[in-house]
């Protein structure tokens, strides 16, 4: 019987509806790859961070938590290609690295890319609506 209790409780936890959905996620319904980076306010600090590979007809997950806890109304992503090439057209220039990066902006001051040793790229905003939880579909040609 405590077995029964236990295969329950296992399958319970699994088709709860909440337990998997407080996450920001990006998924590529391309047949390409993509890079991404993101960009957020966490703390009243505000960084930019990555990379996340996203195989075609895959999803990478960047925040693990629930977003409207994090109040994470807007995430900014930058995606690109294999070759280098913006996937998303964005409008808010942030900075990114060549390699794994976590960069935080000096509060009150502009990014300041180039003279801080980084690229400055355009990232797409991302209005969340204060949900829970965000999936981003990325698909050949833009989102």
């Amino acid at each position: 019987m405590p077995w029964l209790i236990c295969r329950v409780g296992v399958l319970f936890v699994l088709l709860w509806p909440d337990a998997a959905l407080a996450q920001f996620k990006v998924c590529n319904q391309g047949i390409g790859l993509y890079n991404i980076a993101i960009g957020a306010e966490r703390n009243a600090k505000f960084s930019t961070e990555g990379w996340w590979t996203v195989p075609a007809n895959a999803c990478v997950t960047p925040i693990k938590e629930d977003l409207s806890a994090l109040q994470l109304k807007y995430i900014y992503v930058y995606a690109t290609t294999v070759a280098g090439d913006s996937a998303l057209d964005g409008e808010w220039a942030m900075c990114v690295d060549a390699k794994r990066f976590a960069i935080d902006r000096i509060q009150n001051e502009p990014w300041n890319c180039w003279v801080r040793g980084y690229q400055e790229v355009k990232f797409k905003e991302i209005d969340t609506g204060n949900s829970k939880s965000w999936t981003l579909f990325i698909q050949e040609g833009g989102q």
